[in-house]
């Protein structure tokens, strides 16, 4: 008997189906253009399942539609009930400004729906009164600002214009004239409101004004392109010039901080220099006066050696008398004998 009862109870549940979570107030969402946004709705029970259901959408007070069947929905509508029965729940993606309005969920067999308000936020440029004024340098890369008050929100069409005698040409998406053929590009993919206009590989061409659309909406942008002072371009003479002609070039315009090092570096090499050969010179004359008091000293010395031995009259000799000594008679006489000897003795002048 229990056993009926709980089969009864079972089939009661099934044949019920989903009942929608009551909720009796709108829900409010917000979303952005070109973004996407998800819209709640789910059965009470976790154990029922949906066997039919709708998503229906009022737009500006008229009459309901389905969005399944709606052409401006195509390819942009999503459902969660496959991978989660119980939930029916609808992803939005690529939003656009008709998007915004009413929507509500319902099954067939009850009256309980959910109803959301969906708000879609659109591109609305920054205005500005006069250009903005951009300085560019020739052979660099250069932006040219742009944006949505909301930068999350992506226009659904953005046109670059550039001024060429005054008239304007489109340059992005399309580039309808070669000026500007593949050096152009949107600054940042990333962030959809970021419009901001990248050009590269800058010309003096490309000065002139600009201005970014979405809609009825522009953003003026003046460029001033100008030479690169930072880059130094030597001046090469043809060597083939005729002999007839003379041809007047002024010399390049170095970069301004070079002339201040390179002196700089100069002058303290050739103060080095100077104190080096100084010190020689000084250690040179030292050693000349300290050497050349002795060499005169030695030099004297043999000078006067020399001189002694080219005068030999300057020398004489004294007899030195050797006498013997023997008995003899008082008046013996006294002569020298054969072995007299002389030495000589040195007088000096």
């Amino acid at each position: 008997m229990e056993n009926h009862l709980y089969l009864f109870l079972f089939m009661i549940h099934i044949s019920t189906g989903c009942i929608l979570s009551d909720k009796k107030q709108t829900t409010v969402i917000t979303g952005f253009t070109g973004g996407s946004v998800v819209l709640p709705c789910s059965c009470a029970d976790p154990q029922s399942t949906a066997k039919t259901f709708t998503w229906q959408f009022q737009r500006s007070g008229k009459q309901w539609i389905e969005v399944f069947e709606d052409d401006n929905y195509r390819g942009r509508l999503v459902l969660f009930n496959e991978s989660s029965p119980k939930n029916l729940s609808l992803l939005i993606s690529d939003l656009r400004k008709e998007d915004q309005g009413y929507y509500m969920c319902m099954t067939e067999r009850h009256s309980i729906t959910i109803s959301i308000e969906l708000t879609v936020k659109g591109c609305n440029l920054v205005q500005n009164t006069r250009p903005n004024e951009v300085t560019g340098y020739a052979g660099e890369s250069v932006v040219l600002p742009c944006s949505c008050t909301e930068l999350q929100a992506k226009p659904e069409q953005i046109q670059w214009m550039y001024s060429v005698n005054n008239a304007y040409f489109e340059i992005y998406p399309n580039e309808k004239i070669e000026s500007h053929k593949n050096r152009v590009k949107l600054l940042n993919q990333t962030t959809p409101g970021n419009l901001s206009l990248h050009i590269s590989a800058l010309t003096a061409e490309d000065t002139g004004d600009y201005y970014c659309a979405v809609w009825s909406q522009k953003f003026f942008n003046r460029l001033h392109v100008e030479e690169n002072p930072h880059i130094y371009t030597p001046v090469s003479l043809s060597t083939q010039q005729p002999s007839h002609q003379t041809q007047e070039s002024t010399p390049p315009r170095p970069p301004h901080h070079t002339p201040q090092f390179f002196s700089t570096d100069v002058f303290i090499l050739l103060g080095v220099i100077l104190s080096v050969l100084l010190l020689i010179l000084l250690a040179f004359i030292y050693w000349r006066c300290r050497g050349g008091g002795n060499v005169k000293k030695v030099t004297s010395n043999e000078e006067e050696l020399k001189g002694e031995q080219d005068n030999p009259d300057d020398v004489t000799y004294s007899s030195v008398v050797h006498v013997k000594t023997a008995s003899t008679p008082a008046h013996t006489e006294s002569y020298p004998s054969e072995h007299t000897e002389y030495a000589p003795i040195k007088i000096k002048r």
